[in-house]
């Protein structure tokens, strides 16, 4: 296995059990003064649809991603 997918199931395991709430704001770990809110959670897919509240703009992200990603505020 290349190390690059070893470090992402790993990564993968650290942050499954993270819950994520649709209609919450999150901020981004790496710009905390950015908010945004999740309108939508596909689980099959396992992807979401967040939206920037400053700019109201749509963007697909990774379920992965957004627990990764963004803290409860």
């Amino acid at each position: 296995m290349k190390e690059s997918k070893k470090r992402y199931l790993e990564e993968y395991e650290k942050y499954k059990n993270v819950d994520l709430q649709l209609n919450e704001v999150y901020s981004k770990k790496s710009k905390a003064s950015e908010k945004v809110e999740l309108v939508e959670i596909d689980e099959e897919s396992q992807m979401a649809r967040i939206k920037n509240l400053r700019t109201e703009t749509l963007l697909t992200k990774t379920l992965h991603w957004c627990r990764k990603n963004l803290i409860k505020e």
